[in-house]
């Protein structure tokens, strides 16, 4: 028979059993239909494989007489058994949406990780007329027409059918009913086949990343297929949705609270979504709560897990070159503005003081500034006695200064991050490791003094950093977020470290005291033109003076004897 029925009773009997054997057992229903339309079997034949392997007998599957009480003889015909398989389906199409939801809490029995069905209203019938091929006019609508009618005809009900899910939810709030009946529409939001369940999915998967970018609508235009799953967290942890919890997994789920599930998610569907022929594909993962995005390619995924000894080598080098050019970039232009900050920064809390003293505050003081930061308060002693400059130019200088080169700082975070992380990565993964060394510099500059602590601090600091950027290049995509507690742990630990076993012993000696604050230093071995190279700031003052010639001045006597002569 032709028919899918009669071709499925070819390989089965009555009572459903397989009664085919050996190489004739094949994907019979669709390779094999032409030849079963050009060959004379009976929709009750069954097949069964001879010792030659081209040839089969043929004859009924019930042994049953004929009308005159004679067994149906069997025929032998000559089947071809070297067709190919088909091709097994791709687990997800390029035409398909993902979209997943966790379910936390453990509330869910049963097998709760699995394909959801949404159920939406079944009535289909639109006064548009999209149940047939006829507008209201008489005209003939193409196929074409119809579908997109159709589709959003689909749209339209499926946007009422969650504004009644809604309005049902709301009002049978706290009923213990899960549905009306009728139309199939769930009224509670927390029921997996309700429409409301599924307005918030927790995340979004697609191969085309523009399918990402689709709102339902358009989504129905183009006949994008939307797949819904529930996953939870116990599944996520141990495999199953039943799974025994261990200390390790249980220690997962609780760091899960803290830094979400995105890391697991991605490489869920990193590894998990795959070709027919077991190959990686692209995929691109939206986070729908914090509109975070991330995406990978084939040949990237390829990269880390296949290539020989000597791609494996190179690639090594290269995170080593890789996580030694971070270190050097980001403590560098982190050292530079942590030395602005408090060459110039200090400059802010001078008009600081003025105000709190114009505000009556006792012990308000510029002295204690000018002795803590002299390079300031010198100048600002000589613009008073000077009476000729504004503080204005001095304080201005160094805002400009600041801002200047804080927002140079913000461009080389911006674009290094982009060379140095040019992968997906969590959003915030940047912040923190810049954090980190403007943490480490601040460190260097107020508490490491001694030589032992020189010696130990800056090269253990970029032995963990170094580590962690290791473990970040040799992987696609890893819990790059959660390895920043122990490397934070770490670095605390070095700290405590240098502070209590190398500078409180070292300060005890009387190595590092008032008259020498630190033990080791750059010493030049050549004189610095300050005045013929004047400092960075002063770029940011105005023109507030002109050169005269010499024999143009005026020279007056010294009428106060404190040796300056008037101009």
């Amino acid at each position: 028979g032709g028919d899918g029925a009669g071709r499925r009773s070819l390989l089965e009997d009555g009572a459903g059993e397989n009664v085919v054997s050996g190489a004739a057992q094949k994907e019979w229903y669709d390779d094999y239909e032409s030849y079963y339309q050009h060959n004379d079997f009976d929709v009750h034949d069954s097949i069964d494989v001879r010792p030659e392997p081209s040839t089969v007998a043929v004859g009924n599957a019930n042994h049953s007489e004929d009308e005159h009480g004679s067994p149906l003889p069997r025929r032998i015909v000559t089947v071809p058994t070297t067709y190919p398989s088909p091709q097994p389906l791709t687990l997800m199409g390029k035409d398909e949406i993902l979209q997943i939801k966790i379910m936390y809490g453990g509330k869910c029995t049963g097998q709760c990780s699995r394909v959801r069905e949404v159920k939406y209203p079944t009535n289909e019938t639109d006064t548009s007329g999209v149940n047939n091929n006829n507008n209201t006019d008489g005209t003939e609508v193409t196929p074409v027409e119809s579908q997109a009618t159709r589709s959003l005809a689909r749209s339209g009900l499926r946007k009422q059918g969650e504004k009644d899910a809604r309005r049902m939810a709301e009002k049978e709030e706290g009923n213990g009913d899960d549905t009306n009946g009728s139309g199939g529409i769930s009224k509670k939001d927390n029921d997996p086949s309700s429409p409301l369940y599924w307005e918030k999915p927790h995340y979004r998967f697609a191969i085309d990343d523009a399918l990402l970018y689709l709102d339902e609508r358009s989504a129905l235009m183009h006949n994008i297929t939307v797949v819904n799953v529930t996953v939870t967290e116990r599944c996520l942890s141990t495999g199953w949705d039943d799974g025994k919890l261990t200390f390790l997994t249980a220690t997962g789920q609780f760091l899960s609270q803290v830094y979400g599930m995105d890391s697991i998610i991605i490489n869920q569907l990193m590894y998990g979504i795959r070709g027919t022929d077991g190959a990686f594909t692209a995929g691109y993962v939206k986070n729908m709560e914090t509109q975070e995005r991330w995406g990978w390619h084939k040949e990237q995924l390829e990269a880390f897990e296949h290539g020989s000894f000597v791609a494996w080598l190179y690639r090594k080098l290269g995170v080593m070159m890789m996580s030694t050019l971070a270190f050097f970039l980001i403590t560098s232009v982190t050292s530079l503005i942590v030395r602005v900050l408090t060459s110039s920064g200090v400059v802010l809390m001078f008009p600081l003081f003025t105000c709190f003293r114009s505000l009556g505050m006792p012990g308000a003081d510029e002295r204690i500034l000018s002795l803590s930061y002299p390079w300031i308060g010198s100048a600002r002693v000589a613009i008073a006695n000077g009476h000729v400059h504004p503080q204005s130019h001095l304080v201005w200088a160094h805002v400009t200064k600041i801002i200047l080169y804080y927002v140079m700082y913000e461009a080389c975070q911006a674009a290094w991050s982009v060379v140095l992380y040019a992968k997906s990565i969590p959003e915030a993964l940047p912040v923190w490791i810049y954090g980190f060394a403007m943490i480490w510099e601040y460190f260097s500059m107020v508490f490491v003094r001694s030589a032992l602590s020189v010696h130990f601090f800056p090269r253990v600091t970029f032995l963990y950093f170094f580590l962690y950027h290791a473990y970040f290049y040799s992987i696609p995509y890893g819990y790059f977020d959660v390895a920043l507690i122990p490397l934070f742990l770490f670095m605390l630990h070095t700290m405590l470290y240098t502070i209590l076993g190398l500078e409180a012993p070292n300060s005890a000696r009387g190595v590092v005291n008032v008259e020498c604050p630190r033990e080791v230093y750059n010493r030049l071995s050549w004189p610095e033109p300050v005045a013929a190279l004047p400092a960075e700031w002063t770029m940011f003052l105005p023109l507030n003076s002109r050169l005269s010639p010499l024999h143009d001045r005026a020279q007056t006597n010294d009428v106060n004897n404190d040796g300056n002569a008037a101009d």
